[in-house]
Parts: C-alpha cells; structure tokens; sequence
C-alpha cells in the first residue's frame, strides 16, 4: 500500500507517518510538500505494493502527486529520484543512521539537552495509515518532553520494522517513534528501539487490534486501556542526540532525534502480529556526513 504526498494525512513525519488531523500545531514539515516535481529515471514508473499501478508516470518536471512504498521501483532507493528532499548528498542530513555508542560526545554542561518526560496515562485510537502502524493521543495537549526549554507536544507514536536506526550495526525487530511538535511547528522525536524478549506490557492491547486494513478517521480502533507513554522509555539508558530528518518522503530537514540506545522488549507474538500486515516498513541508514552524535540523559 502507498501513500501520496501532499495528503496531509497520509505522510510520515520523521519517518513520521501520518499526519495531524486539525491539529492546532500542524505538521509543517510533511504540509511543505504539497507537490513534487518527478525525474523519472528508472524508479517512478511503480507498481504498488498492493499490486496498483502507481499515478508517479508523468513527464519529468511535471509537477504531481509522487507515491512511495518500501519495495519495488518505488521503495528507499528510489525515493532520492522520486523527491529530490530525500536525496542524501554530501551536506545532507538523512535519517535514519548507524548509531555507534563508543564514539558519542558529551554534551557540556552534562545537563545540556537533557530529554525531560511529562507524560501521563493517556487514552489513543489506533490507524493503519498504509506504511505503519500509528497511535494517536485523545488529547494532544496532554503529553510533552522538553529539550533546552523548549516543550514538544506528543502528536502521535508509531511502528517500525524492522528497526531503522541500528545501534553498532545491529538491527531491532521493531523501532518505536514517538513524534512531537513544539508550537512554532518544530519536530523533535524519540526512537526507542525493541528486542525480542519479554512481552511490551505498555502496548499489550494495541498488538491484539492491530488494523490489517487501512483506515480513516472514521475506522480508526480505541484502545479501552489508558498507555502512558514513560513506559514506553527504557529507564536509565543513554541517549544519542542528532540533527537528522523525516524518514519517509518528504524526507524534510531538520528533525530533532533523540534515540534510546537501551533497547526495551517486544514478544515475538508481538512482532509477527506487526510483520503480518508490515512485513518491512523500515528505510535503510543513511551517511553521517561528518554529523557530531552527542550523548543526553534523560532530565
């Protein structure tokens, strides 16, 4: 299944799919990108991965709607020819990365950029967005984490898999992305990486109503039970700071990451419950480009 750019409800922000729905912070990273202009080079002239042919088939330089998936002629290597936002040359700041723990820098103060939590048990609505499994708070005022004074509000969390980022080479069955926007419209997100091991207690009832569909407004699934999202968070791990960007089209700079490099866990249950309607929804690392990757706390 693919999304089409310039469908606010539709896109990823950071990866991040989905988009706000008359939210009063709008997504302006993915609302940017209302058309995009093809070049056609082998890799728009798509079949879907539902089996539909792709719109992406007008002449190059036409400005139209551009649909994406993670397979086939319209999946992560294309996407650089599909959306030029998304191409990852020499001064880009692509996302995701390879996160090497050995080689992170201090912040100074040690305080500095400190991720601080002010999450509370909170009741979502669970959609298939076609590219993602993706929950969204019944109050988007309720959740926020504040970095360097400024306060991110929790738009919506989502699923990948397998991991995006990988943590010395080492990928996660699934990446957990917790999107925020600040007031002027600002993204900051947090990944949170999940073995294999014991059951996610926090998402327990969201992977037994996983959507297998894609849904609407109207269609999307209430979860009964409230989740707070520090539990998502795994206590006491490090963090690794970077400038990076969305990891889906329109692949939009700057994004604020701050990834968990303590995994927390998933039951493998959960994990095929998710990789039976996504078996890989996960774009591949991207160059560093000479970026500095500092190392926070958690405030």
């Amino acid at each position: 299944m693919t999304d089409v750019i310039g469908d606010p409800r539709r896109n990823e922000p950071i990866s991040v799919i989905g988009a706000i729905r008359s939210r009063r912070r709008p997504f302006v990273a993915v609302a940017a990108a209302v058309s995009v202009s093809l070049s056609l080079q082998g890799c728009s002239s798509a079949t879907t991965t539902d089996g539909a042919s792709s719109p992406a088939s007008s002449a190059a330089g036409t400005a139209a709607p551009v649909e994406w998936s993670y397979s086939g002629d319209n999946g992560p290597d294309c996407w650089a020819d599909m959306v030029a936002s998304c191409q990852s040359g020499p001064s880009s700041s692509q996302s995701p990365i390879d996160l090497d723990p050995s080689s992170l820098v201090p912040e100074s103060p040690p305080d500095a950029g400190a991720v601080t939590l002010h999450y509370i048990p909170t009741l979502f609505e669970v959609e298939n967005t076609g590219h993602t499994i993706e929950a969204v708070p019944e109050d988007l005022d309720a959740n926020s984490i504040a970095i360097d004074g400024t306060n991110y509000y929790l738009q919506q969390f989502h699923l990948h898999t397998p991991s995006e980022h990988t943590i010395t080479d080492r990928s996660f069955p699934i990446e957990v992305h917790l999107v925020h926007n600040s007031e002027d419209g600002t993204t900051a997100v947090l990944g949170v990486p999940l073995a294999t091991g014991a059951e996610n207690a926090a998402l327990a009832e969201l992977f037994t109503k996983l959507p297998t569909t894609v849904t609407d407004e109207q269609s999307m699934v209430p979860l009964d039970a409230k989740i707070d999202p520090t539990d998502l968070i795994p206590p006491g791990s490090a963090i690794a700071r970077y400038s990076g960007s969305l990891t889906t089209p329109p692949c939009t700079e700057p994004v604020l990451w701050s990834v968990f490099l303590t995994p927390a866990t998933v039951s493998a249950g959960q994990v095929a419950n998710l990789q039976q309607i996504f078996p890989d929804n996960h774009r591949p690392t991207q160059p560093l480009n000479g970026r500095v990757i500092n190392e926070v706390r958690e405030g």
